[in-house]
């Protein structure tokens, strides 16, 4: 499973951008340039693994909202991650400074 969220860059996208607050379906969408079809398949993969959760909340209005927010999973693995980003910095002789920087765009 940790595979398949490495090979898909919008799924690590979504992990990032909802690191510091949860997000609402159309935020990821308008704030990744993503569409619908993106999301949905994301969410749908982050959620089986655990990696988001949803969160639900009644509005002002009486509707539904449903934001999503990192997973006990989610904060390991991004924990994880930025340990192997701050690692490749210290080996950044070996690896080469276009590895190092990749590794740092996955970790923003």
């Amino acid at each position: 499973m940790i595979m398949e969220l490495m090979a898909h860059k919008d799924y690590l996208r979504i992990l990032q951008a909802i690191r510091h607050k949860p997000m609402r379906f159309g935020e990821l969408q308008r704030s990744l340039a993503l569409n619908p079809a993106q999301v949905d398949r994301a969410v749908k993969f982050l959620r089986k693994g655990l990696w988001i959760v949803p969160r639900v909340a009644a509005s002002a209005k009486g509707r539904m909202l449903v934001e999503y927010e990192l997973g006990k999973r989610g904060k390991a693995f991004l924990e994880t991650l930025r340990d192997f980003s701050a690692s490749a910095v210290r080996h950044k002789a070996e690896l080469g400074a276009a590895a190092v920087a990749e590794l740092q765009d996955c970790c923003r």
